[in-house]
C-alpha cells in the first residue's frame, strides 16, 4: 500500500495525533479518523499507534494514499495575486506594509483578494523549498487593521510566535504608533479614554462605533506633528498612539473629540477633491519589549504611502517630524 509521508514540525510537538490529522482529513469524523489508525491505514514513525498519542517533533507520520484521493485534499498551491511588501520576516513573525483598500481577513466572494489568503500563499509557496513546515499550525493575522488603513500588520508563522504576540497584546507590552491627517487646529497632545460600542444602524455596509456606557474603553494619545490647510480649512497631522485595540479606535475617537480625520464621512469628516482616500490613517511604528524571545527588533517602522505624502506636499507640510 502506498503511504504519504510527513514530518512533524516544532509547532507540533506535543500535539494529540487525532487533532494534527484532522488538518488532512477534514471531511472525517474523530470516530473514522480512530478507525484508520486501528487498521494501521495512519502510522507514526512506520509502527500501528494510538489516536489519542502524542506527537513529538520529527515524528514521520504515514497517511496511507488514497485517504487523499477521496477526500481531494491534493490542492494547488494558491498564485498570489498582489505583491506583499514585506517588512520584516523571521522564523515566528511576518511583518507587511498593507495596502489601501484590501481586507484583512477572508472575503464572502472567492475571487476578492484578502491579506490572509496572500500572506497563506506566500508562506506554502516559500515552505515548498524550504523545511519550514508545520502539520497542524496555521499561520494568520495577529491583530486588525480597517480595509482603508495602511501600515504594519503582523502575522504568526509558528505557535510560539502567535502566543507570545497574543499575550503582549492583551497585557499592552506592545505600542502601537499611527500617523493620521485630522480636521481642525490640534494645538496640543490630548489623551482621550471613551467607550466605545457597535451602532444600532449600518453605515454603508457596516456598523460604526459610537460612545455608550456599556461599551469598552479606548484609550489614545493624539499628538500634534504639523499644521497645513486642505482646501481652505485647517488640518493637523497627528501621531496616534494607542493602548487598546478597538474597532475603529482612532477613527471614533478623532470624531467624539472635534477632529474628525479628513474625508472620513462615516465619522463626520469632509471630503473634498484633493482626498483620494476615504481617509488618511498609517500604522507607522510597532515597538517590542527590548530582549524578547523572538529575537525582534525594538521598533519597526514603516515609511508614508506616496499617496499620503504627495497630500502633505498639497497641505503645504514638508518633512514632518516622523
Amino acid at each position: 500500500m502506498e503511504f504519504r509521508d510527513f514530518t512533524a514540525g516544532k509547532d507540533d510537538d506535543g500535539r494529540r495525533l487525532d487533532r494534527v490529522l484532522r488538518i488532512f482529513l477534514k471531511e472525517k469524523s474523530l470516530n473514522e479518523i480512530y478507525k484508520l489508525i486501528r487498521k494501521g491505514l495512519i502510522k507514526v514513525n512506520q509502527k500501528k499507534t494510538k489516536a489519542d498519542s502524542h506527537v513529538a517533533e520529527g515524528d514521520l507520520i504515514s497517511i496511507a494514499a488514497f485517504l487523499f484521493d477521496s477526500e481531494k485534499s491534493e490542492k494547488k498551491i494558491p498564485e498570489s495575486k498582489i505583491k506583499l511588501n514585506i517588512i520584516f520576516e523571521n522564523q515566528h513573525l511576518l511583518i507587511i506594509d498593507k495596502p489601501y483598500g484590501y481586507s484583512v481577513h477572508g472575503c464572502q466572494n472567492e475571487n476578492q483578494i484578502s491579506l490572509e489568503k496572500e500572506v497563506s500563499a506566500y508562506l506554502q509557496a516559500k515552505n515548498e523549498k524550504t523545511d519550514e513546515k508545520s502539520l497542524s499550525f496555521k499561520p494568520g493575522p495577529l491583530h486588525r487593521l480597517d480595509r482603508n488603513t495602511t501600515g504594519l500588520l503582523a502575522f504568526s508563522k509558528s505557535l510560539e510566535g502567535a502566543q507570545w504576540f497574543s499575550d503582549c497584546i492583551k497585557n499592552h507590552t506592545i505600542r502601537k504608533k499611527y500617523t493620521g491627517i485630522a480636521e481642525g487646529n490640534l494645538t496640543d497632545t490630548e489623551n482621550w479614554e471613551d467607550k466605545l460600542a457597535d451602532s444600532e444602524e449600518r453605515d454603508g455596509g457596516f456598523y460604526t462605533v459610537s460612545k455608550s456606557e456599556k461599551g469598552s474603553l479606548a484609550i489614545t494619545t493624539a499628538r500634534p506633528l504639523a499644521h497645513g490647510k486642505l482646501n481652505g480649512r485647517d488640518i493637523t497631522l497627528v501621531e496616534y498612539s494607542i493602548k487598546t485595540g478597538r474597532k475603529h479606535q482612532i477613527r471614533a475617537q478623532s470624531s467624539l473629540h472635534g477632529h474628525s480625520l479628513a474625508g472620513d464621512r462615516s465619522y463626520g469628516g469632509k471630503q473634498c477633491q484633493e482626498l483620494k482616500r476615504e481617509y488618511y490613517l498609517h500604522a507607522c511604528s510597532l515597538t517590542f519589549p527590548a530582549d524578547n524571545p523572538l529575537e525582534l527588533p525594538q521598533i519597526i517602522k514603516c515609511p508614508l504611502p506616496d499617496d499620503f505624502i504627495h497630500l502633505l506636499e498639497c497641505c503645504e507640510i514638508k518633512n514632518p517630524e516622523l
